[in-house]
């Protein structure tokens, strides 16, 4: 991961050589400093941040369009943190993360207009929740730009109480919106009120080796963290999400409407619903290859494919480990969410391959339903088989599962 990180750095470096022929770099201290560079668009610009608290002056905007809407062209009234546009431009903090960034804003770095960015090093805290039920509020929000985040930490954006409680959403971890391109890699995004990293309508993004966690799982309309989806890819959106850390959250991965996605290697365990989620909200046909991803200690189904249309290629659900899903009584009916069992096949196409998928201590909401499990002796044969694949994600070693199932061995 070290090596990937380093590459992507020097990538952004060497464009800065290459494309520029001066750059300017600024070491601050304050927030003052900070947000009078932005005050502005900036081009070929290095920005370093000292060790601090950077307590931002939110202001009210219009946002022109709306992310997740019927109607896109729906105009928001949000507030915003530190608006970043420009071209060639980097903002880092120390290696331990320790210039944190408090928002106090619905969109709190709002990165716009963005000709090949960085964000890197950082702690980013206290965006808030708007009064407008549809703002696309997050911690970080991305719209026609094209931006790596990295190795930066996103926690604890919360929100009003009251708030919360009259429009059920809260504040998001990283927002990808129109016309995006964004890296997001090796990040830690904890304890959010709201979607750990949602895109929408014509965003794409590779999302690797980050740790999504929930840590609170709260099941209220209560600014708490893990409210929401870990990952969710809707309208249009793409994305590659590999190697992945995600727990405790309402439900882990979902593609929805016309979402296209390759998910692979992620760990996602300890959820208060379902695991991953394709689901075509009857209108679109979303497209995804899950592949060799590990889900544990669900509340609701495994997996769930509701997809009707029959594409040229529909996707696979290849090599996933399932075990100790559907344990919440609570969610059986399928009325909630999917049927109670380990792989809920809602609608399937007939050129969707599913082969090779792992089932284990699953509970069923009643015997009528198709039981996958193997037996337990099996299981673990199988499974000694696929250690190889499973130690490729960073955050296996710390799971629940591989303390259950490779500590005692």
């Amino acid at each position: 991961m070290k090596r990937l990180s380093l590459f992507l750095f020097f990538l952004v470096y060497i464009c800065f050589v290459s494309c520029s022929s001066k750059v300017e770099y600024y070491n601050i201290s304050s927030v003052e400093e900070l947000e009078s560079i932005f005050e502005e668009p900036h081009e070929n610009i290095v920005v370093n941040l000292k060790p601090g608290i950077y307590e931002l002056s939110p202001e009210v905007f219009i946002d022109s369009t709306c992310a997740n809407c019927q109607e896109p062209d729906e105009q928001i009234i949000g507030t915003r943190g530190l608006t970043i546009s420009g071209k060639n431009i980097i903002i880092s903090g120390p290696n331990d993360r320790s210039a944190i960034i408090k928002t106090n804003a619905g969109y709190g770095l709002y990165i716009k207009n963005l000709d090949n960015g960085l964000i890197e090093n950082l702690t980013i805290t206290s965006t808030i929740r708007d009064t407008a039920q549809m703002a696309s509020n997050a911690a970080i929000v991305v719209s026609e730009s094209s931006v790596t985040i990295q190795h930066t930490t996103i926690k604890e954006n919360l929100g009003d109480s009251l708030l919360i409680s009259q429009h059920i959403s809260g504040v998001m971890g990283i927002c990808g919106r129109e016309n995006s391109d964004i890296k997001i890699i090796e990040n830690d995004i904890l304890c959010n009120s709201w979607d750990g990293i949602a895109l929408f309508r014509e965003a794409k993004a590779e999302i690797i080796g980050n740790r999504i966690d929930g840590i609170d799982k709260s099941v209220k309309r209560a600014p708490q963290g893990g409210r929401g989806v870990a990952i969710g890819i809707t309208w249009n959106a793409e994305a590659v999400i590999k190697r992945n850390y995600i727990a405790r959250y309402w439900k882990g991965i979902g593609i929805f409407v016309n979402g296209s996605c390759i998910i692979e290697n992620n760990i996602v365990e300890d959820m208060v619903t379902w695991g991953i989620a394709l689901w075509d909200a009857d209108k679109g046909s979303p497209y995804a290859r899950i592949e060799n991803n590990l889900l544990y200690d669900l509340g609701a189904c495994g997996i769930s494919i509701t997809k009707s249309a029959e594409d040229t290629e529909s996707g696979w659900l290849v090599g996933n480990i399932v075990a100790k899903s559907g344990q919440n009584e609570r969610y059986d009916s399928p009325d909630y969410y999917c049927k109670q069992m380990s792989l809920a096949m809602e609608a399937v196409p007939e050129n969707f391959i599913i082969k090779d998928n792992l089932f284990f201590d699953n509970r069923r909401a009643n015997d009528d339903l198709q039981d996958f499990d193997l037996p337990e002796e099996m299981f673990l044969k199988k499974l000694n088989q696929r250690k190889d694949i499973l130690y490729q994600n960073p955050y296996f070693v710390s799971s629940k599962f591989y303390e259950r199932f490779f500590t005692s061995q």
